[in-house]
């Protein structure tokens, strides 16, 4: 399948798009910065389809997996800048159909559910509270919608809690894997909301057995599991700094702190058979060999 792939650089589109490949796919990765791209990738940005519309009509795509999005630092989740990448994606899918594509697959967020209290299935109402949110959700909206009207299939995952070694953008556990090896002690939250985390290969592999399938709609992509955070963080300490005690409390919760980080899977287990593989104590010792790797070097 040749498949056009947007966030090629970024921590979850990277993973996609080496795992498509292992499996024989054809994948074009699309690039804003070209440092370090394979053979296939090539300069373009989906919020100017201008600079990349010709090179998309000449791949000419069975499939388009859309990663990526501008604004996804924790920073800029809540400016009006968010919405400007929804006619943009909608744009780009269409221009995709266009070239050929019959399958057109988004990547959305556990932010469209909004403040969730308990795990939520993909028929949960949306109360999105970001606009960073309140933009996925409309983004996802509109690509199962365009892919009914133009008889294609449509695929939207909202994601929950990715990790793993290589994270593009700040988040808490490599933070705190770093202070573990530097020998700090982290100041927290009392840690005690329950949070989903998934591997990134994990997620990575759903899409791949996304895209072969024949399945279509909204799907959460999670691990299903949500332990409370503070148990993570006392795992992760357990492997890297069993003498460090992380002072939990010391950072009060924010006004719009999500206390329950968790999904219902049971839709993508029925529909591809899928669930993950590596297990959260796997994951992060891959965490911590890399935040010792990284204060090594």
């Amino acid at each position: 399948m040749r498949i056009l792939l947007t966030g090629v650089g970024g921590f979850l589109g990277r993973e996609i798009a080496h795992q498509l490949r292992a499996r024989g796919h054809v994948v074009a990765g699309m690039r804003r910065r070209l440092d370090g791209q394979a053979d296939d990738d090539f300069f373009g940005d989906f919020l100017d389809l201008k600079s990349c519309a010709q090179t998309i009509r000449d791949f000419a795509p069975d499939a388009l997996i859309h990663c990526g999005w501008s604004g996804v630092p924790v920073a800029t989740r809540d400016h009006l800048s968010q919405y400007a990448n929804v006619p943009a994606s909608v744009a780009l899918a269409d221009l995709a159909i266009e070239a050929g594509a019959r399958l057109i697959m988004g990547l959305g967020t556990q932010a469209e559910y909004g403040l969730t209290l308990a795990p939520v299935r993909e028929d949960a109402r949306t109360y999105p509270v970001t606009h960073y949110g309140i933009a996925k959700n409309a983004a996802g909206a509109a690509l199962l919608r365009l892919a009914q009207h133009r008889r294609v299939r449509g695929v939207w995952l909202r994601l929950f809690g990715l990790y793993g070694p290589r994270e593009t953008a700040p988040s808490m556990l490599p933070w705190v894997a770093r202070q573990f090896a530097q020998g700090h002690t982290p100041d927290l939250t009392s840690c005690t909301q329950l949070w989903d985390l998934l591997h990134v290969r994990d997620g990575a592999r759903a899409v791949a057995d996304l895209v072969e399938s024949s399945s279509s709609g909204l799907f959460n992509l999670a691990s299903g599991h949500a332990p409370a955070l503070r148990e993570t963080v006392l795992m992760l300490r357990d492997l890297m700094a069993p003498e460090i005690a992380p002072n939990f409390g010391a950072v009060p919760f924010g006004p719009e702190q999500v206390h329950c980080l968790a999904a219902d899977i049971s839709r993508l287990k029925a529909e591809i058979g899928w669930s993950p593989a590596i297990s959260l104590e796997e994951g992060l010792a891959e965490v911590a060999l890399e935040a010792f790797g990284g204060l090594a070097s």
